[in-house]
């Protein structure tokens, strides 16, 4: 599979998978999308902000995990991150990638580094934040039951991997959340609302990133 880098919107990189024909994030720009959909409308929404789980779906660049250990409003949090990304990038595909390149995120470029160093088992990338990695896809990764708080859904799209936009997927992701969790997603289409509302989830139209209308915020019940 090659991916190649594509300079976004904001200045931050993207990739482009030849395999799917999308880029792992907007073009439009990646940390602007990353910060809207995942930061903003996720972890910035969260009640009870001191002890955070979060399961990612589709880790990719890395770049929520980045923004998530950033965040100065969650700095005093204690952390449980667990990305699945059953197809890792290589290392000269992380050096694409120019983040850590912007004053706000230069000081984590140690930590950018760490979290690609290994794409199963866990680190801890500072006091208090640790990250999980698994390299199978959703449908074969075991997760706690009642666990997480927060979910990012980041997969491509369902118009090149529908299967995992599936009742059946959510199902599994709602069964290992604690009731009143929060899953966003960019993604906003009707059949991906409906799936998550027969998965045990109620859902909000919320305004997407700049060159989307709308983004999805689900409510576990």
């Amino acid at each position: 599979m090659e991916r190649n880098a594509v300079i976004t919107g904001d200045g931050s990189v993207t990739l482009f998978s030849s395999e799917t024909g999308e880029h792992y994030h907007s073009v439009h720009g990646a940390i602007q999308e990353s910060r809207h959909v995942f930061i903003e409308a996720g972890l910035k929404q969260l009640k009870q902000p001191e002890h955070i789980h979060i399961l990612e779906v589709g880790f990719g660049t890395g770049l929520n995990c980045l923004l998530t250990l950033a965040e100065p409003s969650v700095r005093a949090a204690e952390i449980h991150y667990l990305g699945i990304e059953p197809k890792p990038l290589t290392g000269e595909e992380v050096l694409m990638l120019n983040y850590c390149s912007s004053e706000a995120y230069a000081a984590f470029a140690p930590r950018f580094e760490q979290m690609h160093s290994f794409c199963r088992g866990s680190r801890l990338l500072r006091q208090g934040f640790t990250l999980g990695r698994v390299d199978v896809g959703i449908e074969q990764a075991v997760l706690e039951s009642g666990f997480f708080n927060l979910v990012y859904f980041d997969a491509f799209s369902a118009e090149v991997q529908p299967a995992l936009w599936e009742p059946a997927v959510f199902q599994k992701i709602r069964a290992a959340m604690q009731a009143g969790g929060i899953l966003v997603t960019y993604a906003a289409k009707g059949s991906v609302r409906r799936a998550l509302q027969q998965s045990g989830f109620v859902t909000n139209r919320l305004p997407g990133p700049p060159g989307k209308r709308e983004m999805l915020q689900a409510i576990a019940y």
